[in-house]
């Protein structure tokens, strides 16, 4: 083979093993969320034939609220990065295509400063889950 076939195929590779990758993530997980709701239910079928009280229904602690914070400060510095290796590269009129990542993690950071604080709030003030 030569070099300029090798070229071809590297990022050919990158993208089919980053895309299964994730398609192997997204499956595995799901598994997983179906095994502990299978046997969160086959518990509660055996405590009600046995006459036992049931519990009170509560949230895993996997099943939480996502994290926009996190996200918000991960998408506004891909974007500023993206912004400075753009202008870098291709110039000032092509580095604006990164204000759209810019935008996604401001987007994410308001509303974590608005709404997501009273969450925390309310989830704090019941306490923790059983």
């Amino acid at each position: 083979m030569n070099t300029e076939t090798i070229a071809v195929f590297i990022p050919i590779i990158a993208i089919v093993m980053g895309i299964g990758a994730v398609i192997i993530g997204i499956v595995s997980r799901h598994r997983q969320l179906l095994q502990r709701v299978d046997l969160r239910h086959r518990e509660r079928l055996v405590a009600m034939e046995k006459g036992l009280e049931l519990p009170p229904e509560s949230l895993d602690a996997d099943v939480r609220r996502p994290r926009f914070l996190l996200r918000g400060l991960v998408w506004s510095f891909a974007g500023i990065a993206a912004y400075f290796s753009l202008r870098g590269l291709a110039g000032a009129e092509e580095s604006m295509l990164s204000l759209i990542p810019i935008a996604v993690g401001l987007a994410y950071l308001i509303y974590y400063f608005v709404e997501g604080r009273k969450e925390d709030e309310q989830a704090a003030s019941k306490g923790p889950a059983a």
